[in-house]
């Protein structure tokens, strides 16, 4: 510990670069990235609804379209789908299906991180680009879903290198052209039509705005930008249509009629104040430390071309989400580019009350959180204190905690590591925010080690299915189904691939099974001759119930 932490200016956060800081920065970034990547199964909403989709795939399903239980699925594009899949098959053997999958998630994640890092020394310089990144996975709505399989990371992924590639585009313009177009066709590939809506209004009004981005060569990036665009956007639609006409015409109405179509702009759920109510926690501290760049800059800092710009590009993303998208927390995930590029260029001139409130805030937050974890923990494993006990088997009855000497070493040595960086760095803005992004890191770390089992005891349906599998006769025949959600759907097929026929399509079949999904308290009328052979629900959950109906 002496050749690390030998005196107290060796963690000094002043922006320097030294091989201590680099490897602290990295060693936060994988602590941040790998836990929860691996080790469980898939979880509601998203991730079930994902693994059904890459098991299609992966078990003889149409690689240009993708389906969900074989009924076609045409919320996202197929991009995500197609690297997990991808990676799933080339881990077959080496790791569970849906661990390789969502392994995909890690990979969108670090493409973002890499293109933070980018956008952020093109605007402010080297001395923001390891700041962006803390910044961004410091941020609390982020850190859950940047470990569920989801196309929305995908999609993060691609408008952060289309970003990224406007001010880089200023001194090295062919890298900016063939970055930015990549970029845009990631988030074509991912988000379908929307990447128009959100990206277009930014890449047209970003030379006004902004003169000072506009790229040296013009030319050579408008050129480069549209041979590494176009293929994302040609190719598939054209294979599509070539190969799977049924498909095609599902998928173009969707793909071009909002498009053509102005009116349709407009969700018919939208919500347009939604993200503004949201961005104060699930930005958090993204937000008010941009807010404080703005602030401590005011109106000189319209002056900045990195200001403007990313004021820019935050106004058109709420006006754009808050109008055109449903209003989900995965929709938000945008705001965290230019709130995390704000927060990075201000945060040297931080006041000094303000970082040391974000700094004991930080500290006491997750100091708390952390003592929590490891009391919980303790807990579970013997049995007091008491009231503690008695709280978590109210949650989840009958659960039988282990020890794991491997995830306990791990979280005992990244919580020393946390309070050894607090007590060997001097004060300063940068050392709130690297202690804030540290302490969430083992913060859920600790969950993803410690709590995982207990976690995964609480939302995996994997027991619940074997369970069903166990009750159904050895030829089961076709099976029609009522009230199962998209998550439900994909996970039977993944688990015990079954897809069922829902009733709701409105067919009628003469399957003698019939399984239902309803509420606990909800109550329906058996049809005559139906008789009851299974029911089930996940452990500890209170909202859903499965039952099976034999004819």
């Amino acid at each position: 510990m002496r050749t690390l932490l030998s005196t107290e200016k060796n963690l000094s956060f002043d922006g320097k670069a030294t091989p201590l800081k680099t490897a602290l920065f990295l060693l936060v970034c994988l602590a941040w990235l790998l836990p929860g990547l691996t080790g469980h199964t898939p979880w509601k909403y998203d991730e079930a609804v994902s693994q059904g989709i890459v098991h299609s795939l992966t078990h003889g399903g149409n690689w240009l379209s993708p389906d969900l239980a074989g009924e076609p699925y045409l919320a996202h594009p197929p991009l995500y789908y197609w690297v997990a899949a991808f990676l799933v098959q080339c881990l077959n053997g080496l790791l569970p299906a849906h661990d390789a999958a969502r392994l995909a998630s890690g990979l969108f994640m670090a493409i973002t991180m890499a293109a933070m890092a980018t956008a952020a020394r093109a605007l402010f310089g080297p001395r923001a680009m390891r700041l962006s990144v803390l910044v961004l996975i410091g941020s609390v709505g982020l850190v859950i879903r940047a470990h569920e399989m989801s196309s929305h990371l995908a999609w993060l992924a691609g408008i952060a290198w289309t970003l990224a590639a406007i001010p880089l585009g200023r001194t090295h313009p062919r890298l900016g052209g063939l970055l930015g177009g990549l970029g845009f066709g990631i988030a074509f590939l991912s988000a379908g039509t929307l990447a128009f809506g959100l990206l277009l209004p930014i890449l047209l009004l970003a030379p006004l705005v902004a003169a000072e981005y506009r790229p040296a060569r013009p030319l050579s990036y408008l050129l480069l930008w549209l041979l590494t665009a176009l293929p994302g956007l040609l190719v598939w639609p054209w294979l599509l249509r070539i190969h799977a006409p049924t498909q095609f015409a599902l998928w173009w109405p969707s793909l071009t009629h909002d498009i053509f179509h102005p009116q349709q702009w407009l969700a018919h759920d939208a919500a347009p104040l939604y993200y503004l109510g949201v961005i104060p926690w699930f930005a958090w501290p993204a937000a008010p430390l941009a807010l404080g760049t703005l602030w401590t800059g005011r109106l000189r800092g319209l002056a900045q071309p990195p200001i403007r710009l990313l004021l820019l590009i935050l106004i058109v993303m709420l006006v754009v989400l808050g109008f055109s998208t449903t209003p989900r927390e995965s929709n938000a995930l945008p705001l965290l580019l230019p709130l995390s590029l704000l927060a990075s260029g201000g945060i040297d001139r931080l006041r000094r009350g303000a970082s040391s409130a974000l700094d004991w805030f930080g500290m006491l937050t997750f100091g708390i959180v952390t003592a929590a974890l490891w009391l919980g923990w303790v807990a579970l494993l013997t049995g007091q204190p008491a009231p503690v006990v008695s709280f978590l088997e109210s949650q989840l009855p009958g659960y039988q905690a282990t020890f794991h000497p491997a995830a306990f070493g791990i979280s005992l040595v990244l919580t020393l590591l946390w309070v050894v960086t607090i007590v060997h760095s001097r004060p300063s803005p940068r050392r709130a925010l690297v202690n804030w992004t540290v302490g969430m890191t083992v913060s859920w770390l600790l969950v993803m080690t410690l709590w995982l089992p207990y976690v995964e005891a609480s939302r995996s349906y994997q027991a619940m299915l074997h369970s069903l599998a166990r009750a159904l006769p050895a030829h089961p025949g076709c099976i029609v189904s009522s009230g199962l959600g998209e998550p439900q759907r994909g996970l039977i097929y993944y688990y015990l691939d079954i897809r069922t026929q829902r009733l709701e399509l409105g067919k009628h079949t003469d399957c003698r099974l019939w399984l239902v999904q309803s509420n606990p308290h909800d109550r329906f009328a058996v049809p005559s001759g139906w008789h009851l052979v299974w029911s089930g629900a996940r452990s500890g959950d209170r909202t859903e119930r499965f039952q099976l109906f034999e004819y």
